[in-house]
């Protein structure tokens, strides 16, 4: 079949039982049960359709070695794998439907999701699913990215450059859409212009490189009215120099220390106005154009946050 789904595998990585029992790694909390879970979507339909550099679709298993022996967080709890949605040659919207149906599934079980892609093309399929469980709620889009991901739908039909236009065809009178991190040089003014005319919040990677905090009051503005935050997070915001295995590096990016802060304000914020963040993804890893691993590292950093804060 053009998509289909993969189980989840078995988890290996060190393990210290000298230590006693607190040294646990990340691949110890796997389990069939917890509150929180990991899917994947290996797709990389949406990077080529975008024009980009392939590699997408072994993000997921490029992610979860990478994340295996991080050591895990005290006190951290099971988290459960759900396996891989995996598109094969170019069935791109049929695998998005079954993304977003085993989003809505997950949703019934676990408090957080975390999906790792693929391309930025995920986020369609993620909206979906989340839109179709929780559809009376305000749902607050933040976007952790260089791109805004507005591109109209063309001729070749969606791609990872759409996906954010396609959530907003969903539901236009509420879309609500913060995108942290734009370059102004990876824009074209066109999609600056649409940006502006649907009022999606920016802010800018030279405002961050220069102050961390200068995306706080726009996190706030968007949790204080919201019922949950879909959190997104495309690993080429970052300098090319830490993510250079992604779709499309970053000659300037953002600092890693900066992204961590935003996530951290992400979630404290979530906290301080009892908003939840059910879903978030990481996208745009591209295990072929990596270098030592490096990027995978990085983006499992972020994976074990949100799987354990």
């Amino acid at each position: 079949m053009p998509v289909s789904h993969s189980p989840a595998r078995k988890w290996q990585g060190r393990s210290d039982p000298e230590d006693g029992p607190d040294a646990k790694r990340m691949h110890h909390l796997v389990s069939e049960t917890g509150r929180r879970a990991l899917l994947g979507f290996a797709c990389e339909a949406g990077v080529i359709r975008n024009k980009g550099r392939t590699g997408a679709s072994q993000g997921p298993t490029a992610l979860r070695n990478a994340l295996a022996n991080l050591a895990a967080p005290a006190r951290a709890e099971p988290f459960a794998d759900l396996g891989d949605v995996v598109v094969r040659g170019d069935d791109l919207e049929e695998g998005q439907a079954k993304l977003g149906g085993r989003v809505t599934d997950a949703l019934a079980t676990y408090e957080r999701l975390v999906v790792i892609g693929g391309g930025h093309e995920t986020a369609f399929g993620d909206y979906q699913g989340l839109a179709s469980f929780y559809p009376e709620a305000k749902i607050g889009i933040i976007n952790l990215d260089a791109h805004f991901d507005l591109r109209l739908v063309g001729e070749n039909g969606a791609s990872s450059g759409t996906p954010f236009a396609q959530i907003r065809e969903l539901s236009p009178d509420t879309f609500d859409y913060l995108c942290l991190g734009i370059a102004e040089e990876a824009n074209t003014q066109a999609l600056f212009q649409r940006a502006q005319e649907w009022g999606v919040g920016t802010v800018s990677d030279h405002a961050l490189i220069a102050s961390p905090q200068a995306g706080d009051q726009a996190i706030e503005g968007i949790v204080s009215r919201s019922d949950l935050i879909y959190l997104t997070i495309d690993i080429d915001l970052l300098p090319a120099y830490q993510a250079p295995g992604v779709s499309a590096p970053a000659a300037r990016g953002v600092p890693l220390a900066t992204v961590e802060h935003i996530v951290t304000k992400i979630l404290s914020m979530c906290e301080a106005h009892d908003c939840k963040i059910p879903l978030a993804d990481i996208v745009e890893l591209s295990p072929p154009n990596d270098r030592d691993g490096l990027t995978s590292s990085t983006a499992a950093l972020f994976t074990r946050r949100l799987l354990c804060s």
